[in-house]
C-alpha cells in the first residue's frame, strides 16, 4: 500500500482537473483493504473509491482520502468448451481486458472496446457502448466494506444492474470497494450487430470478436477525442428516456428524431441529437466547449477551472430543457469533497 499526502490529481482525471487530494492512497492488493479498515485515523477522513478516473469532474480540491486499488490480475476461474469464467482484479485497465479476450477468440466484450477507465469502475457505472453492457457479461462482483471489514459476493441480479446504474452508486453502498469482478465470455459466436456502423459486419462468414473490436474502435476515434490531447470525460450526459406522451409530441414536430423503443411506454432519445438541435455542436465559451466531432463529449481546451464546466454543463441542460421540455442528467460523476462521509462521521451519526 502506498499512501501519498498533498497529492496532485491532475494526472489521474481525464479531464484534467489541476486538484489535490489530501490523501492519494495506492491500495495493491485485497489485504491491504483489511488494513485501511483497521486504521483508526483512516476511518476519520472522508474518502472517496477511485478507478481510471474517466468518469469523475473533481470540482475543487479533495480533503480527504482517495482510494485507487491497482491490482489488475486476470485468473481463469472455470472453463468448458463454451464458455469461460475470469476473475479480473479491479485495477485492470478496461480496454486491455478486452483485447486480451478477443485476442483468444472470447466474445462478450468486444462491443465495449476503448471505452476508458478500468474494471472495477466498468462494474460501478456498468459501461455501455453500440448495443452491449458490461452488465451483460458480470457474473459477480467482490467486495469488502471499509465501514465493517466483511467481504461479500455480489451476484448480478444483487447489483441491480439498469442503463449506467448499479446498486454500488447509491450512497448506502459507499464503503463497499470493489476488488475483483468476475466475467463469463462465450467462446460460441455471439456476436450484437444492431447498432449503426456495426450491421455490416453481418456480412461476414467467419466473423471474430477481433474484427467486431477494431470496427468498434475505428468509431470511437473517428467521433471521440483523445483524452491525452483534449482532456475530456468521455460522454458527459446520460441519453435520456422519456414517456409515450412526450416522445408522441416531439415526434409530431421531429419526424426525423433517432430513438430507441425501450417499451411501450419509454423511448430512449440520444442526448448528442438533442444538444446538436439545440445548436451546441461545437460551441465554445472560453475554455471549454463540446468536441466538433460529437457534441455528448465536454472537452478542456485550455486549463479550465472545474467551475466552467460545470457552468457550461448547466447551459446545455438549460438550453435543451427549454427546446425539448428534456432535463439532461450528468453522466459524469461531479466529487466535491463536502459531499463525502468519512466512516467515523457515519458510525457517529447513527
Amino acid at each position: 500500500m502506498q499512501i501519498n499526502q498533498g497529492y496532485q490529481i491532475k494526472e489521474l482525471n481525464t479531464f484534467a482537473m489541476a486538484c489535490k487530494a489530501s490523501f492519494y492512497i495506492e491500495v495493491e492488493c485485497k489485504e491491504d483493504l483489511f488494513k485501511l479498515y483497521q486504521d483508526e485515523y483512516f476511518r476519520t477522513l472522508p474518502m472517496m473509491i477511485k478507478g481510471g478516473g474517466s468518469n469523475l469532474l473533481f470540482v475543487g480540491d479533495f480533503k480527504g482520502a482517495i482510494l485507487h486499488y491497482s491490482g489488475s490480475s486476470v485468473t481463469v476461474v472455470d472453463e468448458d468448451e463454451k464458455e469461460v469464467l475470469l476473475r479480473v482484479e479491479a485495477g485492470k485497465v478496461w480496454h486491455d481486458l478486452v483485447m486480451e479476450s478477443v485476442a483468444k477468440g472470447w466474445w462478450g466484450l468486444e462491443n465495449l472496446a476503448l471505452i476508458p477507465g478500468e474494471v472495477g469502475a466498468a462494474a460501478v457505472q456498468n459501461i455501455g457502448a453500440y448495443g452491449a453492457e458490461a452488465a451483460q457479461a458480470i457474473e459477480a462482483v467482490h467486495t469488502i466494506n471499509l465501514e465493517t471489514g466483511a467481504e461479500r459476493v455480489w451476484e448480478n441480479r444483487e447489483c441491480n444492474y439498469a442503463y449506467r446504474y448499479s446498486v454500488f452508486k447509491e450512497r448506502e453502498q459507499q464503503f463497499d470497494f470493489i476488488y475483483a469482478v468476475d466475467l463469463r465470455l462465450s467462446k460460441v459466436p455471439r456476436p450484437h450487430l444492431k447498432y449503426n456502423g456495426l450491421q455490416s459486419l453481418r456480412e461476414k462468414t467467419e466473423l471474430t470478436p477481433t474484427e467486431v473490436a477494431r470496427t468498434v474502435m475505428a468509431i470511437r476515434e473517428s467521433k471521440l477525442p483523445d483524452p491525452a490531447l483534449l482532456p475530456n470525460a468521455g460522454s458527459f450526459f446520460m441519453n435520456p428516456i422519456v414517456d409515450r406522451q412526450l416522445f408522441s409530441h416531439l415526434l409530431l414536430q421531429y419526424p426525423d428524431m433517432p430513438h430507441y423503443v425501450l417499451s411501450d411506454e419509454e423511448y430512449k432519445i440520444p442526448a448528442a441529437w438533442l444538444i446538436e438541435q439545440s445548436g451546441l455542436k461545437g460551441y465554445r465559451e472560453g475554455n471549454v466547449g463540446t468536441y466538433p466531432k460529437q457534441p455528448l463529449v465536454i472537452v478542456n481546451y485550455n486549463n479550465a477551472y472545474s467551475y466552467e464546466v460545470v457552468q457550461f454543463a448547466d447551459m446545455i441542460i438549460e438550453r435543451v430543457k427549454e427546446k425539448f421540455g428534456i432535463a439532461l442528467r450528468p453522466e459524469v460523476r461531479y466529487v466535491r469533497s463536502g459531499e463525502q462521509d468519512s466512516i467515523g462521521n457515519r458510525i457517529g451519526g447513527r
